[in-house]
């Protein structure tokens, strides 16, 4: 898929799309009590899906293990989506399909399983990152 397919299969679906470069368009959603921004990038063999930031570290190496656990426990149990954190210390949830074959389908899947996540898993993120901080 081309990124102007991807754009008219989010759109067609009621996901409005900015698009920020050749290679990386944005649409956000409501989860909870806040609005996600969830950026969709294509690769050179990939297409990636990611809510950035999904958390944030807290600053230096104290206070994020019980975070950090969480997040590898949650790996463990998730289908599809992961948990990272980038150098800037953002936690990240994404999906990434590969660009081979991909279908519409897929592209709504993605969508579908970093929205339930963030919505299952949110509160309880949000509330490990700010416990970290303290």
């Amino acid at each position: 898929m081309m990124p102007a397919e991807v754009r008219a299969c989010l759109e067609t679906h009621g996901w409005p799309v900015d698009v920020l470069s050749e290679a990386t368009m944005q649409t956000r959603f409501r989860s909870h009590s806040r609005v996600l921004r969830l950026l969709i990038h294509f690769e050179e063999s990939y297409l990636v899906f990611a809510i950035v930031p999904f958390a944030r570290l807290a600053k230096g190496d104290k206070g994020n293990e019980r975070l950090v656990i969480r997040l590898l426990e949650l790996n463990r149990e998730m289908n599809m989506a992961k948990f990272s954190v980038d150098p800037d210390g953002d936690v990240v949830l994404s999906v990434e399909y590969p660009l081979a074959n991909l279908d519409p389908s897929e592209v709504r899947d993605a969508v579908d399983v970093l929205t339930f996540y963030a919505e299952n898993h949110g509160p309880e993120i949000e509330a490990l990152a700010t416990a970290s901080r303290v």
